[in-house]
């Protein structure tokens, strides 16, 4: 069952999660029947306005006694990548798609992964969100972490057309820990519990030249976040984030505004119900 934003734009999405049926193969390729029987989220929606992206992306979980499983397919016609550094932000360079999970929606110690077209990641445990302060833990690693992505067409090679780019994850629930420090959640999850996630892609379209940055500085970062004026002043902006709950301000460090996933003992496909 899936309920996305229907009242307003800023409703946040949910999505239930439910139990593979199989063991799932961390390669990319999305071909176990599970993740075929997995409800798909709606398409997501630039981070403000809620306006579709011109590429589709959408996601799918899943969850076992020793993962959650977690999959976003990205339509892509030029796909590139560069950034090659294990804990270095694949985002500066390139185009990424990133997994935020807050498993107590506290709002403290929530989890970061991106990754680029290359399988590169990068993964931070953020103590507080930006508008408090944005206290991170960089270099951090999930431990048993799996991750794949498989490229549909050609990268890095602009005049052949591609398809796409499908990331494939297994995140492990011993390694959970750091983000729910009361140890007041439960890992594994039960059936029922739900959770705070959120999916962000940053698009990048390689013929934009970088933007004109404004030259406005801020006190502090909850003045940054609270800022409404223009951020870019000249070039057109090399980048958009697309997502799949919607933020208030232009930042993916909202963790109260993302959406809800609700963990079901149900196994997918046996009363999965239709996107």
């Amino acid at each position: 069952m899936i309920k996305d934003q229907k009242a307003t734009h800023l409703t946040p999405p949910e999505y239930t999660v439910y139990r593979a049926a199989e063991p799932i193969v961390i390669d990319g390729w999305l071909n176990e029947a599970s993740w075929g029987r997995a409800p798909l989220s709606r398409r997501f929606v630039h981070i403000t306005t809620g306006e579709p992206g011109w590429y589709n992306t959408q996601m799918r979980l899943l969850w076992d006694d020793d993962y959650l499983y977690a999959a976003c397919v990205a339509e892509e016609e030029d796909l590139f990548a560069h950034s090659g550094w294990r804990h270095t932000p694949p985002y500066w360079d390139d185009p990424d798609i990133e997994l935020f999970i807050d498993p107590d929606n506290d709002r403290c110690n929530y989890y970061e992964f991106q990754i680029n077209a290359m399988n590169v990641i990068n993964e931070v445990i953020w103590d507080y969100p930006i508008h408090e302060g944005c206290i991170g833990r960089f270099g951090w690693d999930l431990v048993g972490l799996k991750h794949a992505v498989q490229v549909d067409g050609s990268l890095n090679a602009p005049w052949i057309k591609s398809k796409g780019w499908t990331v494939e994850l297994a995140l492990p629930w011993s390694g959970m820990g750091a983000m729910c420090p009361r140890q007041e959640t439960a890992l594994p999850p039960r059936s029922g519990d739900s959770w705070r996630l959120n999916w962000t892609r940053v698009q990048k379209t390689r013929h934009l030249p970088p933007a004109v940055r404004s030259p406005r500085t801020f006190s502090s970062p909850r003045e940054e976040c609270e800022y409404t004026g223009p951020r870019v002043v000249g070039a057109a902006q090399d980048s958009t984030d697309w997502v799949w709950a919607v933020a208030p301000v232009y930042s993916a460090h909202v963790p109260e505004t993302w959406g809800w996933v609700k963990f079901s003992d149900e196994v997918v496909g046996e009363d999965a119900g239709a996107p």
